[in-house]
């Protein structure tokens, strides 16, 4: 059996081709959330994949007996149609499916046990994982309503503190360094081109470099509570206090959080960079 397996988030998608137990390759590609991405985009990217399966395999991906997708905004029926029908096109008559970047999440934190399952990346998102599927999710409210504690929520606090001169002067340094920081330039970065929320979130690199000033710890700090208060809090009255999280936000200030959370009553168990090897993982047991 020969499974290809996929995790995508806004800013890129991991690739795993495996068979039985053996990982066969890889690759990476753009990100596909479909709210940033059009159908065509889409299919180039399948295309791509396609491409480098076949180069790397001849005709041994013709042979992928099932695809399991995992991606940030196909949550919804009407996004999973769009996704499939690229994925008709590219794999033909392929045994697809098609879930949450939140279920992949649950199944590489948690396998076949319960939790509350927290994506803390470009985005951000909470769910309470009953061990098969969500007994519960907090509302996904994206790039400009949620993602509290996220890259993109740390990247527009950045920016916005840039433009009113709220940063420390050798951090308003760095950022001239290392971004163009032209108003115009950023506004059609953000609001003009597509994937502006990964641009925005790409600012959030700037919390690992400064992780001991104290405009960054209270940042993180203003940002993690937010989470805790709208997205942990969405179960704050539920018996259910073990948390598990993705997320490079997570994996880099995992210290930090564990911290606040457990002032909170929360037990932060597990926290995963990425998640795809731990999914590959449970695949593979699944097969099994």
């Amino acid at each position: 059996m020969i499974q290809l397996i996929a995790e995508s988030g806004s800013t890129k998608t991991s690739w795993h081709l495996i068979k039985e137990n053996q990982e066969l390759c890889s690759t990476k590609t753009l990100g596909m959330n479909p709210y940033f991405t059009k159908k065509e985009e889409l299919i180039s990217e399948l295309t791509t994949v396609a491409r480098f399966l076949s180069n790397h395999l001849g005709s041994t991906y013709e042979k992928v007996t099932a695809i399991h997708f995992y991606g940030a905004g196909y949550g919804n029926p009407e996004t999973r149609k769009i996704l499939y029908e690229a994925f008709q096109e590219v794999f033909p008559g392929s045994n697809v499916q098609i879930e949450t970047d939140l279920l992949a999440a649950a199944r590489a934190l948690f396998g076949s046990k319960s939790g509350i399952v927290c994506i803390m990346g470009t985005g951000s998102n909470c769910g309470l994982y009953g061990g098969i599927d969500f007994i519960d999710r907090a509302p996904s409210l994206g790039f400009s309503l949620g993602d509290e504690g996220s890259a993109g929520f740390f990247g527009k606090w950045i920016v916005r503190d840039y433009y009113f001169k709220r940063l420390p002067t050798h951090i308003e340094e760095y950022v001239n360094t290392h971004f163009s920081m032209d108003l115009n330039h950023t506004l059609d970065r953000t609001y003009h081109q597509k994937h502006g929320n990964a641009y925005i979130a790409s600012f959030a690199k700037i919390l690992a470099t400064f992780r001991e000033e104290d405009y960054i710890l209270d940042l993180i700090e203003r940002g993690i509570h937010e989470f805790v208060m709208y997205q942990l809090g969405y179960f704050h009255a539920l018996p259910q206090k073990k948390v598990g999280m993705v997320g490079s936000v997570a994996f880099y200030h995992e210290e930090h959080i564990r911290n606040i959370l457990a002032k909170d009553g929360w037990n932060l168990v597990k926290v995963l960079q990425h998640p795809i090897h731990d999914l590959v993982t449970y695949h593979n047991q699944k097969f099994i």
